[in-house]
């Protein structure tokens, strides 16, 4: 008999009024990526099989970042050297907008319910501040007062 073990997963979904595509290109694009969500993003596009390093804030270690599977406009899977997990998706939503859910696994052993939440708590943060450059053209400039994602060390 197989026993499979349960996983914790952070997820945060958003609606954003803005097309899939422009929504997709702001997470693969690192100048723009950098606007919302790590501080550095680095240098190359994010494409399915690059390996880049990105800092979360200003004095944080690097973390190498691994795009594992990427299907234009509908999906985007990244290992981070952490051991963190992440999944974004991209639906469309009424008039031409797009839903994002943001999912992350990988938490370490203790207590996952309090880094759940600061993971749910800073996906939030980075989609609100994604929403806001993409439909109003600014930043909230919520990400610099949160936790900064990924949360799981």
């Amino acid at each position: 008999m197989i026993h499979a073990m349960p996983v914790s997963v952070a997820r945060v979904s958003l609606p954003i009024r803005r097309p899939r595509r422009e929504v997709f290109l702001a997470f693969t694009d690192p100048d723009m990526l950098s606007r919302f969500w790590p501080h550095c993003a680095g240098t190359e596009p994010l494409e399915q099989g690059t390996v880049t390093e990105w800092r979360m804030h200003e004095t944080a270690d690097p973390v190498t970042v691994e795009c594992a599977e990427m299907i234009p406009d509908r999906l985007i899977r990244l290992s981070l050297s952490n051991g963190v997990k992440i999944m974004l998706t991209l639906d469309r939503f009424e008039e031409g907008g797009t839903v994002v859910h943001y999912f992350q696994c990988g938490f370490g052993p203790g207590d996952r319910g309090s880094e759940m939440a600061m993971a749910s708590g800073a996906a939030a943060l980075m989609l609100s501040d994604l929403k806001a450059l993409l439909e109003r053209g600014a930043a909230t400039g919520a990400h610099a007062d949160s936790l900064r994602l990924p949360s799981a060390a």
